[in-house]
This record gives C-alpha cells, structure tokens and sequence, in this order.
C-alpha cells in the first residue's frame, strides 16, 4: 500500500486535465507538532443550528456594541439576546442591498447607501440622519471620535463631529486625490482609514489638522482597487479585497503594512473571472480553533470561496439543495460573534444561525462533503492497476440513533478515467457505527487507468476527519 496525495485545496484549473481537486465543505487543517499521524487532514466545515427568526426576509448587516447584538433583516434594525429573543428597534427606508454600521460607544449607525440612521443606545430611539452635511454613505467606519463615510459615486470621505454622528458639517469633506476613481468603501485599520476606490486605493490618518483632520500617509498609495464594497474585510490585524484595476479584475488581495499580498489562485481567479458580475459579492471574516477565514459569497454565481488565512489555502462551502440535487452557495451572509457564539445571518431569510464544528448539517439539510483528488498517473503514461484503495478517516462516529445513514454513516467513492472529466458509478461503503474505531474503509478491484482521478463523497450527520488515501496498485502494459 502506498500513500497518494488525498489532503489538499480546492485547485480547480479551467483544463482540469491539469488539476481538477476540490474540497467542498472540507476545510484543511495542519500538524503543528509535526510528530501527528499525517501533517496535514481536512475536517468537515462548521455546521448551522438556528439559534433565532427574525421572520424578515435577507439578513443585510450585523454589529456588536458593549455586549448588544444587532441585525439588519430586510428593512427592520433587530436586537438579539442571549435567551434568543429579540425586538425591533426601528425601520430603514430600503429592503435589500449590504448595511454597513459602526458604533462610537455610544451610537450605532447604519447606512445603505442613500440614507444614514443613529440608534442612541442610551435611549434606543432609532432617527434618520437628517444634518444638512449628509451626503449618501456606502460604508461606514470609525476612528478617533469621528464617523467616516464615502459619498457615492464620487472620489469623496467625510466625517461627523466627534462622538455626534447626527452633526455632519458640510465643510467636512476631503477627496482622495491619488486616482480620480470613485470610492467605493471605507474602513478603519489601526486608527488609519483606508479608502477603496474602484481602481486605487489610499490611506489616511488623523494628523490633528485644524481645518480637517484626516491627510494622506505618503507613500501609503496601492493601484488596485476594488470590485465590490461587499469584499472588504478585516481579521487578523490586516484587510481583505477582491481587486480591480486598469488591466482586469477577479484577483483576491490581503494587505502587509501598505502594500497588497496576493492570495489568490489561478484557479480561483479563473473562476471568480467566469462569474462576470461581481458587484454583488459579500464577505465576512471570523476565528475558530485559531484559524481565520475570509468567506466570500458571490450572489449571482450562488458559489462560496473560502480563504483560511493561517494556512494560505482555498476551500469551498455549499449549501447541498436536496431538491435539485446541487450545490448552491452558503447560507451565511453576516457573521458577529456575540454570547461565546458564531452568529451568522441567512443571505435569503430572517433566520440567525449558531454556526459550530459541533453541528454537523445546515440546520436540519444534510451537508454534503467532497474530496475531489488530484490526478494519479505514472510518468511513463502506462498502465496502473488498482487493486485497493482505502481512506484513512475517523470511524465509529455514528450517531445513537436517527435516520439509518447518520447510526451507520456511508462514504461514496466514485472516479474518473478521462482526466476529471467524468466520474463513473457511486460505489458506497460504511466508515463505522459509534464506538467502532477500527473499523477501516477500502474499496477493492477498481480496475485499471492510465489517469485517475478519485472523489469520496459524504453526507453523514457526524463528526468527518479525513486523513488520507493509499492504494495498493501495480504498473502493467496491458
């Protein structure tokens, strides 16, 4: 028996002849000890449990102030509380389309691109920014005592009195003047603001200018810009973006100090480049077991690409739509993590999910997991016969009752012959009822090829660990 290459990142070429791998709802994890069985393993992705429904179609934002918890559903500004009840507190004048917020401690503000909104949360009144400086806001973010904004469609920021987000001066505007590009976004990253436009973007800071606060850091100029507001994101002390610029667009940037890091793949870019419309693309980041993820959910597309920032790799994440019987993108759109949980909010509905390792299926949908392989060949193109192959995987976690395929949990093997093309029958096989560790999963007599592929496949309400594949298999000419 020899080990192959099983563990691995969704690496889909556009000639999958080349590369045609894909961990769908599979997420890879490392050995940092480097004395574990294997370095490396994929674990099936955080599952969904309702936790609350706002009854409210699309979830549209989120944010946590000094403990409160708010979501944005349709057009209705919901508090959530740990008992998982919640209450309205107030209406915007639009129903669809990303609601940025920001807080100063002491207000919330919401904006969706015409209108502003301050939720006083001493008070809890909800008002519609009415000051006579309001000019439109796509995002929102703050710093230093002062709410930053982008006016829409045009190269311009500017910000409120300080701790008044209702006390807009007309005068208090500043342009980014590096591109003539419109902004497109705004956000906060150690007390610096970094405004997005479409083909550049730029950094300011508070240097205390009387006459306005905020000037350019020299040299902090980046000529990539951004495809879609939705992709901005923060984690791990650094910021997020799809890019656009004079020569294309599809390319997923991170930045390192000021200049931008490049984590996209060719795969990846090839596909986000397919999608063709990329205005409606959402993200949001969160950590779970020390790894930290950029999700990026494209609505036309209906396809969801993840960015595990510790490891530097790409996997996928579908909602499986038994109907159809296809992948569909993730059901989270908006993530704050609020009472020791991941809350995430429903892109198509008012319903709040916990989203946990510890769930094992999409709120009551089977999760259907994928390990698409890379090719198996031999240098010579000769024949290889395969006389077993086995997956090495935790067994004996099936569950003490429920439905026949979660007490006795199946894995499907099925494979390719034409480069990844194609993938012939479903041939299924038990990993094992609880308590049964030894249990070992292998399929015998899998004929022979000059270029396989293999994908397994569950979708076992259980705890999936994936640590290898082996084959027992022999060259031949014939």
């Amino acid at each position: 028996m020899a080990r192959f290459t099983f563990i691995g990142p969704s690496y889909v070429y556009p000639e999958v002849e080349f590369d045609a791998q894909r961990s769908i709802n599979l997420q890879l994890v490392r050995s940092e000890s480097e004395t574990s069985k294997d370095l490396g393993a994929l674990e099936g992705t955080p599952g969904l449990l309702q936790f609350c429904d706002l009854a409210v179609n699309k979830i549209r934002g989120g944010h946590k102030v000094k403990g409160r918890v708010f979501f944005m559903a349709g057009n209705t500004l919901f508090e959530l509380y740990a008992d998982k009840t919640f209450t309205s507190r107030g209406t915007i004048n639009t129903t669809a389309g990303m609601v940025s917020m920001a807080d100063n401690g002491q207000e919330l503000i919401c904006v969706d691109g015409p209108d502003g909104w301050i939720l006083t949360l001493a008070t809890n009144s909800f008002d519609q920014i009415v000051s006579a400086g309001w000019a439109g806001a796509d995002m929102v973010t703050f710093v230093d005592g002062y709410f930053v904004f982008n006016e829409p469609d045009t190269g311009k920021y500017y910000i409120t009195s300080l701790y008044s987000g209702a006390t807009i001066d007309p005068l208090e505007f500043a342009s980014a003047e590096g591109s003539p590009d419109d902004l497109i976004g705004v956000i906060a990253l150690r007390k610096e603001i970094w405004l997005f436009g479409e083909k550049s973007i730029e950094v300011v800071f508070n240097s205390g200018n009387a006459d306005f606060p905020f000037e350019r850091i020299q040299g902090a100029f980046i000529e990539y810009g951004c495809v879609s507001k939705g992709t901005i994101a923060k984690t791990a002390n650094t910021i997020f973006w799809v890019g656009n610029d004079e020569e294309g667009f599809g390319v997923i940037w991170m930045a390192t100090g000021y200049q931008p890091q490049r984590i996209s793949t060719h795969a990846v870019e090839s596909a986000l480049q397919s999608y063709l419309d990329l205005s409606d693309a959402w993200a949001f980041t969160y950590q779970e077991n020390g790894h930290y993820f950029y999700v990026l959910n494209f609505e036309s597309a209906n396809t969801t690409w993840v960015y595990d920032i510790n490891l530097n790799q790409w996997h996928e994440r579908a909602y499986f739509d038994m109907q159809v019987g296809q992948y569909t993108r993730h059901r989270g759109n908006v993530h704050v993590f609020a009472f020791g949980k991941h809350l995430v909010g429903d892109y198509d509905n008012g319903k709040i999910y916990e989203q946990s390792l510890q769930f094992f299926d999409d709120d009551g949908n089977p999760t259907r997991r994928e390990r698409t392989c890379p090719h198996l060949s031999d240098s010579d193109e000769d024949w290889i016969f395969y006389d077993r192959m086995t997956l090495i995987m935790k067994t004996g976690v099936g569950l003490n009752d429920g439905a026949d395929e979660d007490v006795t949990p199946n894995v499907m093997l099925s494979w390719s012959d034409d480069g990844g093309s194609e993938f012939g029958n479903e041939h299924w096989r038990e990993a094992g009822k609880i308590g049964r560790r030894k249990w070992r999963v292998f399929w015998n007599r899998l004929g022979r090829s000059r270029d396989r592929v293999f994908k397994v496949v569950t979708s076992a309400r259980c705890k999936v660990f994936l640590m290898a594949g082996s084959v027992q298999a022999k060259k031949g000419s014939s």
